[in-house]
């Protein structure tokens, strides 16, 4: 297991930290659909409290939260329907995140949010998108689009989604497919890391191996570990803060 210490290097509060966080490529890495148009218009930002958000909620589900809230506050999209289970015979086979309707011209969208943390392993062998790893390595960025392009968009098509969609009045036979697909990057501290296809505004910050801080960590410094369920606001202003000798 890769062990690293993770330098942020933006602040953000509730969910601001979701709305600053940048797409992951400008151009969308899934083929046949598009990224959506997240323009992130301006309104008074809500918290987790005044959502009713539980404090252990996973980052995947918060960010979902924080989007519906933004789609129900917009002028510009109109939110139909949201976490659909697509269910065959008492399977379920997936759920579509988001339903909505442009305003400007009544075009449906099916939307499906992403929201990562990532760091550039220049270890990893293989294309660009393989060396982009989640958290304890359970997690990989070319695995998610893949997954996203044969399994999450193509279930529209399928029976069981089209008769769930029925029921619930929503007319497929002319819909756009996009992909929010927001993400926090993370590059080594040491070395010029090269990527073309990922959004090099996405980075938020560097990495190191623990053997590499031992040795470069100053001694002066103090350091904090962030609970995961701030990773949305970077929030620092609480945590305890520990010299090098304590947190070896």
């Amino acid at each position: 297991m890769l062990t690293i210490v993770v330098q942020m290097i933006k602040y953000f509060q509730n969910s601001s930290g979701f709305f600053k966080t940048q797409l992951v490529s400008n151009e969308s890495l899934i083929s046949g659909v598009s990224n959506f148009d997240f323009g992130r218009e301006e309104f008074e930002l809500f918290t987790d409290v005044q959502l009713g958000i539980p404090e252990r909620l996973m980052l995947g589900k918060r960010a979902e939260r924080y989007f519906s809230e933004w789609l129900k506050r917009s002028s510009n999209f109109e939110l139909i329907a949201e976490n659909i289970q697509v269910i065959d015979k008492k399977r379920t086979l997936g759920e579509f995140d988001f339903i909505l309707r442009r305003n400007s011209d009544g075009q449906l969208i099916h939307v499906e949010l992403v929201y990562k943390f990532y760091l550039f392993d220049p270890a990893v062998e293989g294309s660009e998108l393989e060396h982009w790893i989640g958290p304890n390595r359970g997690d990989q960025l070319d695995f998610k689009l893949d997954k996203l392009q044969n399994h999450q968009f193509p279930l529209l098509n399928s029976d069981a989604a089209q008769n769930k969609l029925n029921e619930l009045k929503i007319d497929t036979s002319n819909i756009e497919q996009q992909v929010l697909f927001l993400v926090n990057l993370f590059v080594p501290a040491d070395e010029q890391t090269r990527f073309i296809k990922v959004n090099k505004g996405a980075v938020e910050g560097t990495w190191m191996n623990l053997s590499d801080w031992k040795r470069l960590a100053m001694q002066n410094s103090s350091f904090a570990i962030p609970q995961k369920m701030n990773w949305f606001s970077r929030e620092l202003c609480d945590a305890e803060w520990l010299d090098k000798s304590t947190m070896e």
